[in-house]
């Protein structure tokens, strides 16, 4: 790799993509040792009511998810997906403070189920979770669930296959964490959260009569004195299909987030975030062939498409627009992170127009990597 000037830099990004981010060596270690996790504590939790009538299979999100992981497969996101009886008539109800979010009245499965035997558990339990306007208050629902999870792993901890493993539990935002050591060397860690399923036709988003999607217990914050009955809307499988079979589209996605990776200043940029400038990024180029063009042309753009939201102080949800994703991050985080994206830019620009091998060595090192040898450099900064 070293000594050698490389003929452009499309050829920079080949090598880059080959050595140091599509790494597929451990992936499989890691995905069998979660499966086998999975499977036993879900069988546990399977057998408690009235989560085994409720419990409705499982949904890999996040990066492993999206085929989008850079590093070590060693961070999982699953979401469970929770299915309650009568779940058509669940109405749904736009939250009108907070863009992209929804209220869940439960009025009118109650009326329906309130008779019938075969829900009476669930009936029993709905009744704790719900408020006077019948709206599932998230806090009471994952207060259930923490339990569930907590008793279910002490029953895990020291025995058969996990008898030499270290297990943990915890509450993470909307997420039941997991994490897991089993040496030195091969630890990670689950976030199991919990998805209510909901009908296209129930959306009151941009997404209605399309896909079934899910809502997500994301707490805003939690008092004695309030209770919070806010979800916010996902659409992890719409997702999936906006970034699926589009060439490069997910090379150019992965490159963004090794750049990020690679600087420290870029920490509070979320993968989330950066996967919302290629939603956007794919709706707009449909049913041309963008996404065949050239590693460089397209990752051009999308720098260039990162640097305009972070100037603008503004990335808009994608499945409801009124909501800007950057609300939470002060100017200070921004504006370090813009200077970080830019710098980035006038670099890759510099090396397609006029490539030297001072330049080839600074591109290898924006993406923190080593020219010399195949080992990721941390928090590299760029000039």
């Amino acid at each position: 790799m070293s000594g050698d000037l490389k003929p452009n830099l499309e050829a920079i990004l080949i090598d880059i993509n080959h050595h140091f981010i599509n790494i597929d060596k451990y992936r499989q270690e890691y995905a069998l040792h979660f499966q086998k996790l999975k499977n036993v504590l879900f069988d546990k939790l399977r057998k408690t009511e009235p989560l085994k009538y409720l419990f409705n299979g499982y949904l890999l999100a996040g990066s492993c998810g999206d085929n989008l992981k850079i590093t070590l497969p060693n961070e999982f996101d699953m979401i469970f997906q929770i299915k309650f009886p009568e779940n058509g008539l669940i109405d749904v109800v736009k939250d009108p403070g907070i863009p992209g979010n929804i209220y869940l009245d439960f009025t009118k499965v109650l009326r329906k189920i309130r008779n019938e035997k075969q829900h009476a558990t669930i009936y029993r339990h709905m009744n704790n979770w719900l408020n006077g306007k019948n709206y599932l208050i998230i806090e009471k629902f994952q207060s259930y669930l923490q339990g569930l999870f907590a008793k279910a792993l002490e029953e895990i901890i020291g025995s058969g296959y996990f008898c030499q493993t270290k297990l943990s539990y915890s509450r993470q935002g909307p997420a039941h964490t997991i994490k897991v050591n089993v040496d030195e060397s091969f630890s990670y860690s689950v976030d199991f959260v919990p998805g209510i399923i909901l009908d296209g036709q129930q959306s009151v988003l941009r997404t209605k009569n399309e896909d079934q999607w899910e809502c997500i217990p994301k707490p805003i914050f939690y008092s004695k004195s309030h209770q919070n009955v806010s979800f916010r809307s996902s659409f992890v499988n719409r997702e999936k299909k906006l970034l699926k079979r589009k060439e490069n589209l997910k090379n150019t996605l992965r490159f963004i987030k090794k750049f990020r990776d690679a600087h420290s200043n870029m920490g509070n940029m979320k993968s989330y975030y950066i996967k919302m400038v290629f939603l956007w990024k794919a709706v707009e180029v449909k049913g041309t062939n963008y996404w065949q063009k050239s590693l460089t042309q397209i990752l051009l753009d999308m720098f260039a498409s990162l640097e305009s939201c972070l100037r603008e102080k503004t990335l808009k949800f994608f499945w409801d627009p009124q909501l800007n994703m950057f609300d939470k991050l002060s100017s200070a985080q921004l504006q370090n992170m813009l200077i970080c994206v830019a710098s980035g830019r006038k670099l890759l620009e510099e090396a397609a127009l006029n490539l030297t091998m001072p330049l080839q060595t600074r591109v290898y090192e924006a993406f923190g990597c080593d020219i010399n040898q195949c080992t990721p450099l941390k928090n590299t900064a760029v000039n």
